[in-house]
């Protein structure tokens, strides 16, 4: 339930039960006091017999000295009170005082024939007030008045009942109340705090996440939970890339200072006014051309790389017949087949449709070629192929791979350049395409001698496209380079 509801309804709650409580008690009070006041009419009524008979002689009603009322002396007592009244009103008798006194007091008539013979039942007394007749003809009226004495005995127990009863009700409730808000409200809120404060301080809290919740703060605590896991891995990519970007410096640095080196020592040769002959100065001059252009490579590598990185950059995509453009792609690569005696083997098997920037198609392919050339040993084999998701994979693929390239490029078409040579170990495969990281031959303890940027560049180029690169290596089969390209 939403939290605006669920305090709106136990707010209505909160208001309505002390008015209910207060009913139900009012209520019970009631009952209570109906159901004793019929016990206590059933015993006064024995009681009233004897009186009502003695008051019902019309001798004494009439005016006359208060000898002439002493047989009533013995009815009245400090819970017995009777009056006695003549048809005008005026009172002849009363219990509380002498005949003089009596006489002086007149009740109107109203007053004095309201409520014949019914029981009025007040909070401290019962009054019972009955005519005396004689001969037909109305004489005098009597009243009598009988504290309640074993009610009012009763008030004192009655009202410590209801003070504890709307304690123990106001105590459950506001227990009720406190227990709901602090199950609602204060303990998430508090939870909510706890890991606010440990992810100020960078600590990652040790409690559980409450159990899922379906009010606002439930969804807050996930919306923080989801923005303090986003902060994270935002500060984990940020520390990688500065780990990135110092581990670039470091060797572009390194791979800037052999060219440097080599060409301040043949400057040097060539300004210290040494005889040279012709053919020794053409050998310097194009050493230094050399190391001059493999220093612009290096460091237009390296453009290429940030801006393949960069959010801002947005490549112009134009749309191209797969088929076409690969077959011109990968013929472009014929002529390696004089090329250190290696054999090409060039498959296309597509009829698809491609949103892509040719250009950089074509770094990739450069990138991937490269660096399967280098790893292939005299007379190898090196397979190039492009394959929609559809079309049955080359022969010349690694058969232990046909599955995962198979889960690989499901709705894609690959991009696959395999050569034979080295297997790469795992530990440096899993990290072939971050920047600077080189396969190392492990029998001439040597490099591959590029700039370090060739595959990363390439897989950049992938992602850009919307499509991703891997890559496999198997001891005694050689290595598998797949770029997965989206079809339209």
């Amino acid at each position: 339930m939403k939290l605006k509801y669920w305090l709106m309804i136990a707010f209505l709650i909160v208001m309505l039960l002390p008015v209910a409580a207060g009913w139900a008690l009012i209520s019970l009070y009631n009952y209570h006091s109906d159901q004793r006041s019929v016990a206590e009419y059933i015993e006064l009524s024995g009681r009233l017999a004897p009186i009502e008979q003695k008051l019902s002689d019309p001798g004494l009603y009439r005016l006359q000295s208060s000898d002439a009322y002493a047989s009533l002396s013995g009815l009245a007592s400090d819970q017995v009170n009777v009056d006695l009244y003549l048809p005008s009103g005026i009172r002849v008798y009363t219990s509380g005082g002498d005949a003089l006194s009596a006489g002086a007091y007149t009740v109107r008539g109203s007053e004095l024939y309201r409520n014949l013979y019914d029981m009025q039942i007040r909070h401290r007394t019962f009054t019972l007030k009955k005519p005396v007749w004689e001969k037909g003809k109305l004489i005098g009226i009597y009243e009598i008045t009988m504290l309640r004495r074993e009610w009012l005995e009763g008030i004192s127990i009655r009202t410590t009942w209801v003070i504890g009863f709307a304690g123990v009700f106001f105590i459950l409730l506001y227990g009720t109340v406190l227990w709901l808000l602090s199950r609602k409200l204060f303990r998430p809120m508090r939870h909510l705090m706890d890991r606010m404060h440990a992810f100020a301080r960078g600590e990652i809290p040790m409690d559980d996440v409450p159990a899922a919740r379906r009010d606002e703060m439930g969804m807050l605590l996930e919306q923080f939970d989801a923005m303090q896991e986003k902060v994270r891995q935002t500060q984990t990519e940020v520390e990688k890339e500065q780990k990135e970007k110092e581990l670039m410096v470091a060797s572009l640095s390194h791979d800037l200072k052999t060219p440097l080196m080599s060409i301040s020592a043949y400057a040097e040769a060539l300004s210290v006014g040494t005889p040279l002959e012709p053919s020794e100065r053409r050998d310097y001059r194009d050493v230094l051309f050399g190391n001059v252009n493999r220093m612009k490579h290096m460091i237009g590598e390296l453009e290429m790389y940030t801006a393949l990185g960069s959010s801002e950059l947005e490549m112009a995509m134009v749309e191209v017949e797969g088929e076409e453009f690969f077959d011109m792609l990968l013929g472009s690569y014929g002529g390696l087949v004089e090329h250190g005696q290696i054999d090409v083997k060039t498959v296309v098997r597509t009829d698809r449709l491609y949103r892509l920037h040719p250009e950089q198609l074509m770094r990739l392919t450069d990138n991937l070629i490269n660096n399967a050339l280098r790893h292939t040993s005299t007379n190898g084999v090196v397979g190039l192929g492009v394959i929609a998701s559809d079309q049955q994979l080359p022969e010349w693929i690694i058969s232990t791979l046909v599955l995962e390239l198979d889960n690989f490029r499901t709705g894609s078409t690959l991009i696959l350049v395999q050569n034979e040579g080295p297997a790469i170990p795992e530990e440096q495969l899993n990290r072939i395409f971050e920047p600077y990281v080189q396969h190392q031959n492990q029998e001439e303890k040597v490099y591959a001698g590029s700039s370090g940027l060739g595959l990363s560049i390439a897989k950049r180029i992938a992602i850009k496209h919307g499509g991703e690169m891997r890559m496999w290596s198997a001891e005694g089969l050689g290595t598998l380079a797949a770029c997965r390209l989206p079809e339209m």
